[in-house]
């Protein structure tokens, strides 16, 4: 599996706001993306409810077509981005 174009897109329950300060703290350039209603979580599975407090850590890797290649459950927030790149050989 190798995807011709690579860009690391976050989404979360945090305001656009909180996201950017949070990005701006850690030095964090990639796109961070707020999902308020959490619709993106839901239709992924990353929320079960629309009142979740906090979404599941999960990761999907998606191909230039839009398909989904892998979907991750991520355990290891530390180990995550090596297998992500292992898989993107």
């Amino acid at each position: 599996m190798a995807a011709k174009n690579t860009t690391p897109v976050g989404i979360t329950f945090s305001s656009p706001e909180d996201l950017k300060s949070w990005a701006g703290e850690v030095g964090l350039d990639a796109p961070l993306l707020s999902d308020p209603t959490r619709a993106t979580a839901l239709a992924y599975g990353a929320a079960e409810s629309a009142d979740q407090e906090r979404p599941k850590r999960i990761s999907v890797l998606i191909d230039d077509e839009g398909r989904i290649e892998k979907f991750y459950e991520v355990a290891d927030a530390e180990g995550h981005a090596a297998e992500v790149l292992a898989d993107l050989g």
